[in-house]
């Protein structure tokens, strides 16, 4: 690039690469490396809080799908399957929704 060129990072292009991730588009849990993503820095930058908040994250994942049955998307709020509509934070910086309507059905407890 020549010099006085401007760059935007886009945050939302981190651990999307195609050459390190299977589709990486999409929001999978089960990546085998998953843990090569750059959400919490890499190298010397590593989040020091990084496996706190990992832990803190499985518990609650874990503790709330235990809770649950069919997790869904909300139609009513964001359309059918395949017409989806979102809305997303007006930045060039992270690319965010502004809101994620879900319904799930509780365990029964009984």
């Amino acid at each position: 690039m020549p010099a006085g060129t401007i760059v935007y990072v886009s945050n939302a292009a981190a651990s999307r690469d195609p050459r390190i991730f299977d589709d990486p588009d999409e929001f999978r849990l089960d990546r085998v490396n998953g843990r090569q993503h750059l959400g919490f820095g890499h190298g010397i930058h590593t989040c020091a809080g990084a496996p706190l908040a990992r832990a803190e994250t499985a518990v609650t994942l874990e503790r709330w799908l235990d809770r649950t049955t069919d997790i869904r998307t909300s139609e009513e709020h964001h359309g059918p399957l395949g017409e989806r509509r979102y809305r997303y934070d007006p930045s060039h910086l992270i690319r965010g929704l502004t809101e994620l309507h879900i319904e799930f059905d509780p365990v029964d407890a009984g």
